[in-house]
């Protein structure tokens, strides 16, 4: 399966296109199709990389063919690009910038270009979509050099083009976060285009990190990195295999000697010393050729089995609990500003009296998002919500108003009431060592608060008396929430035995679902719209087998979905064949991206006692995708993932 890979920076100066050159020259030495698109035009030069090669470089470039677009041509993209030979078997292919022929008219024509006019009528987009996909069937990688922060072109190689987005970044938070940030903002634009795109694969890559002489100071930024960016690898890694180990694996060293000039590590040091920069290129370049399919390789198989088996051990009481509906234990509000107080001093001591108080490690959601002026409330956080089974809520002096907080707030005390006692555990913590009342949310007035408005991070690490006293009052604060934790444990969560479905509901919702897609343009907003239906059809099913029978045979591809909503809710052994009948292109990608969920969910519910007959039916379902043309690689992505849950078991 092909690969689209964008290399992006919020911020100039990470070796970006460094980076990329290297990688692209390891993957194509190893015998695969290479296209290297540089899509930086306003600062361009990607092509100075290979100068010691042999180059065919007669042609027009990337400019050239989006002008060519623009007129409405139909030009041949081929006959835009450069061929750089003497690396393996195939050249490498270069869509250059188009700049190196006449730089003045370059300079000129980039100038004038106007982005608003290619995209108008959709003709712009729709000769990118064509591209795209022509790229597809004639290179197994192509490597995608962005436009650095945010641009129409940089949203053009994040949003539009790629599978996987490589951000770059350095130690900083003004990178960091921006990066962060980024990622965010791509995957919900993804949503929103005209035509269907699955999540990103999204792989971080720190750069010139330094750690020989400040060593302390780089073990504590891989921490940072990997709890600021750890979704990002929640869709490839293995859960028993930390991100960090990953950064740790794949950041990028500070060498002088490549800062000057245009060098390729892989070339002029080679990929076999663990310090250098070669050999950690090539370890990228390994992870991506693999299309992340073989982390234990990566990794190193005695760690992997090592991890895998901790893993197994450490969640062996967890996976046997009774509310099998809940991820987390608590889940932390707060305002982004005490990010590093939460970090670094709420949740070590809390994580450490709660594991005491409920004799297991516990899982604590804590991170936070921020929404831009009319975006909707995050579908992430919802869900975190309805998955934790106890809530703390920090409010300080100057986040009374926080328009996030307050929406966030508003879906917690929804699920309080579902409850006999209190889950909401509110936390007082004001710079100035006071706030307001009359402030507080009107729906907190009345709770009891914690207040934490003292210990202030640099005076309580620096105090051990202070340190005594914040252990004191988070132990308090542990015993409160393990009560409401253990309330639910016991309960087993929200049962819904003996309970009949509401039949008419549900072949309404499968009504509502063909409809929209008849009526709606493909793109996010209607994918929202049909997610949004599959909540809905697991909120109106009730029993585990009411009506299956009748909704897997039917040949209405919405009541098709209905069943499968079900078997996402209620897992069942007898019809993951017929799951896996349903990947691939026999139904609609939405359809089969939801029937692939729900072999994942049966892989984590039977695969103990039935690997055989569960490996087998993955195993199935993998060559129904592999099969047609277009392999979606969320699909794909989600089998892989049922696959490695067999091995946790």
């Amino acid at each position: 399966m092909s690969s689209i890979i964008t290399f992006y920076s919020y911020k100039g100066g990470v070796g970006r296109s460094m980076t990329l050159a290297n990688i692209a020259y390891e993957i194509s030495r190893r015998n695969h199709k290479v296209l290297i698109v540089d899509w930086d035009l306003e600062a361009p030069g990607i092509e100075r990389y290979f100068y010691n090669f042999k180059i065919d470089n007669h042609s027009d470039g990337l400019l050239q063919l989006l002008l060519a677009f623009k007129n409405d041509d139909s030009p041949n993209y081929r006959d835009y690009l450069w061929e750089i030979y003497g690396t393996s078997e195939y050249p490498i292919s270069l869509m250059h910038s188009g700049r190196e022929k006449d730089p003045g008219l370059y300079a000129s024509l980039l100038q004038n270009f106007d982005w608003v006019d290619f995209f108008s009528n959709g003709k712009g987009g729709h000769h990118l979509e064509n591209l795209r996909k022509e790229w597809h069937n004639d290179y197994d990688f192509v490597l995608i050099d962005s436009r650095t922060g945010l641009s129409d072109a940089s949203g053009i190689c994040t949003i539009l083009m790629p599978d996987i987005l490589v951000p770059m970044f350095t130690a900083n938070y003004q990178s960091l976060f921006g990066i962060r940030d980024t990622v965010e903002y791509v995957q919900a634009a993804r949503q929103k285009l005209e035509v269907d795109r699955m999540a990103l694969t999204v792989l971080p890559i720190p750069s010139r990190f330094g750690t020989r002489v400040e060593f302390k100071e780089s073990i504590e930024w891989l921490d940072r990195i990997a709890d600021i960016l750890k979704d990002c690898y929640s869709d490839w890694l293995p859960k028993w295999i930390e991100p960090r180990y990953i950064l740790e694996q794949i950041k990028v060293p500070q060498i002088d000697y490549f800062s000057f000039g245009e060098k390729l590590a892989v070339v002029e040091q080679g990929t076999n010393d663990p310090e250098g920069m070669g050999f950690i290129f090539s370890k990228i370049a390994t992870l991506l050729a693999s299309d992340f399919s073989d982390i234990e390789n990566f990794v190193g198989k005695e760690h992997y089995q090592s991890k895998r088996n901790a893993y197994k051990a450490r969640h062996t009481s967890i996976e046997k609990q009774k509310d099998a509906e809940y991820i987390y234990d608590v889940f932390l509000s707060y305002p982004r500003e005490i990010y590093e107080w939460v970090r670094e001093l709420l949740i070590p001591a809390l994580t450490e009296y709660l594991n005491d108080e409920l004799g297991y490690n516990p899982q604590l959601f804590f991170d936070m998002y921020e929404l831009n002026s009319g975006d909707s409330f995050s579908n992430k956080i919802e869900t975190a919500v309805e998955r934790s089974k106890s809530f703390v809520y920090i409010i300080t002096d100057s986040s009374v108003n926080n328009k996030f907080l307050g929406f966030e707030l508003q879906t917690i005390l929804k699920r309080e009431k579902e409850f006999e006692g209190p889950i909401i555990f509110p936390i007082a913590f004001g710079h100035s060592g006071m706030i307001v009342f009359e402030d507080i949310p009107h729906e907190l007035q009345n709770r009891h608060f914690i207040d934490f408005s003292y210990f202030k991070y640099e005076d309580t690490i620096k105090s051990t008396k202070l340190r005594s006293q914040f252990g004191q009052t988070v132990e308090r604060l542990s015993e409160n929430i393990a009560q409401a934790v253990k309330l639910n444990n016991a309960s087993g969560g929200r049962q819904n035995e003996g309970k009949t479905d509401n039949i008419e509901e549900l072949l309404q919702l499968a009504r509502e679902y063909e409809a929209i897609r008849k009526e709606m343009a493909s793109g996010g907003k209607r994918t929202r719209v049909m997610e949004n239906i599959v909540t809905k059809m697991k909120t109106v099913s009730n029993n585990p087998t009411n009506f299956l029978p009748t909704l897997t045979a039917s040949k209405s591809p919405g009541e098709r979905l209905a069943a499968i909503a079900k078997l996402q809710k209620f897992p069942n052994l007898d019809y993951i064949n017929w799951l896996s009948e349903h990947v691939g292109d026999i139904e609609k990608p939405f359809i089969g991206y939801h029937a692939s969920v729900a072999l994942y969910l049966a892989s984590r519910n039977f695969g103990q006692d039935h690997r055989g007959e569960v490996e087998s039916t993955l195993e199935k379902a993998r060559a129904n995708i592999e099969k047609y043309n277009y392999k979606d690689p969320n699909q794909v992505s989600v089998i892989q993932s049922a696959l490695n849950e067999l091995d946790i078991k």
